[in-house]
């Protein structure tokens, strides 16, 4: 059996440096998905988790129960968070094993020398634009018809110096446009489809289930920003300490087979993960049956990444090097 051989560190430092980290935090899907709030990093073949609430800690909670990880000798603790920067402080504490976060989020971390590596990938989005899991929307009624369009807009979005900032510049870039035409409004996933109905913001964008939720009261769909800015393009990935990485080689790579059985089992039969949602989280069969379900493939894609760090570099997200062989362990 493997045993956990890495001690928790201080890492003061960089526990200092994340306080500048704290406004990229991730997309909150919504919901307490995984029913169970643990908290603490695990021991031996124990790992504790700590992964977006919604669809991200469900497709985890759905491995747990097939036994996908507990096959590769993992007994995997999913513990839901609200994503993006905020689990690296946790992470780099040892109060958990493993960070669910987003590209952006972790390379704008590797950037600050925070001791931190992907280990796996989590969401990534569709080939084809119809079946993106994010939505930028607009009223049915709103003058807005197309991303020349956006100039001098608000565009409401769940958090700042994120994959939103990415995301949008692809769009607006196609326009001829840029982050710097445009104001970013914060607020929680939930309040926006109101606050677009209200014209409190121009804009706004929307992952699922919320962008289903958002379609079904009127709005409408003006761009599909994940796929445009590349078809395919992964959001999140799993973190872990680089020293984890170093001691426990046997046991990332044990937790990465399972991220990979769940992917392919999802990716083989989507229904049956649609029909476990409702049982593993607060989604209602409705939304669970209709809405665009992200794709999961396990393994870092190098092109998402280096795609989301030219556009980081571009609109001054980091200022640091890509050293993808350093960054991705695969």
């Amino acid at each position: 059996m493997r045993r956990r051989r890495g001690r928790r560190s201080a890492l003061a430092g960089a526990l200092a440096g994340l306080l500048l980290l704290g406004t990229a935090a991730c997309s909150d899907y919504g919901g307490d998905l995984s029913g169970a709030n643990v908290s603490g990093g695990g021991d031996g073949d124990t790992l504790v988790v700590s992964e977006t609430a919604g669809v991200p800690s469900s497709f985890l909670a759905y491995g747990v129960s097939r036994g996908f990880f507990s096959d590769e000798g993992v007994d995997l603790r999913v513990s839901p968070s609200s994503g993006g920067a905020s689990v690296i402080p946790a992470l780099l504490s040892g109060d958990i094993d493993i960070a669910g976060s987003n590209v952006v989020s972790a390379m704008i971390a590797m950037g600050r020398r925070m001791p931190i590596q992907m280990v796996a990938a989590g969401t990534s989005t569709a080939e084809d634009p119809a079946d993106d899991f994010a939505s930028l929307v607009v009223p049915e009624d709103s003058p807005i018809t197309s991303p020349e369009d956006l100039d001098g807009t608000r565009i409401a979005v769940n958090s700042l110096q994120n994959i939103n900032d990415v995301v949008v510049n692809s769009v607006l870039s196609e326009a001829g446009l840029s982050n710097d035409d445009i104001r970013f409004v914060e607020m929680p996933l939930p309040d926006i489809p109101a606050a677009i109905q209200r014209g409190d913001v121009d804009a706004g964008v929307l992952i699922e289930p919320f962008a289903s939720i958002g379609r079904s009261q009127g709005l409408r769909v003006l761009a599909s920003p994940y796929v445009n800015t590349r078809p395919g393009l992964q959001i999140g990935t799993y973190l872990m300490t680089s020293e984890r990485v170093a001691d426990d080689p046997e046991l990332v790579a044990a937790f990465r087979a399972g991220v990979e059985r769940t992917a392919r089992s999802v990716a083989e039969d989507p229904e049956s993960f649609r029909e476990a949602l409702p049982e593993i989280s607060d989604l209602s069969p409705e939304l669970a049956g209709q809405m665009n379900l992200p794709v999961w493939h396990g393994r870092n894609d190098r092109e998402s990444i280096e795609t989301i760090h030219a556009v980081m570099v571009e609109i001054g997200l980091t200022d640091a090097e890509l050293d993808y062989d350093s960054a991705v362990v695969d």
